[in-house]
C-alpha cells in the first residue's frame, strides 16, 4: 500500500515531462518548418511607422 502514491506520484510526473518534451519538439518543428508567409502580406517591419525627424 506504500508504494501506490509513489508510483502514481512517478507516473505524473513522467506524464508531465513527456508533454513537456512534445511540447518543445511541437514547438521547434513549428520555427523550422512553419506555414509559408503569403507574398501578398506586407513584412511587419514596413508596417511600422518610422519616427520623423525632430523639427530644427
Amino acid at each position: 500500500m506504500d508504494k501506490t502514491p509513489n508510483t502514481a506520484i512517478r507516473g505524473m510526473m513522467l506524464y508531465v515531462l513527456a508533454l513537456l518534451v512534445l511540447g518543445v519538439l511541437a514547438g521547434a518543428a513549428y520555427t523550422i518548418y512553419g506555414h509559408p508567409a503569403d507574398p501578398s502580406e506586407r513584412p511587419a517591419a514596413e508596417t511600422i511607422p518610422q519616427k520623423a525627424p525632430a523639427p530644427q
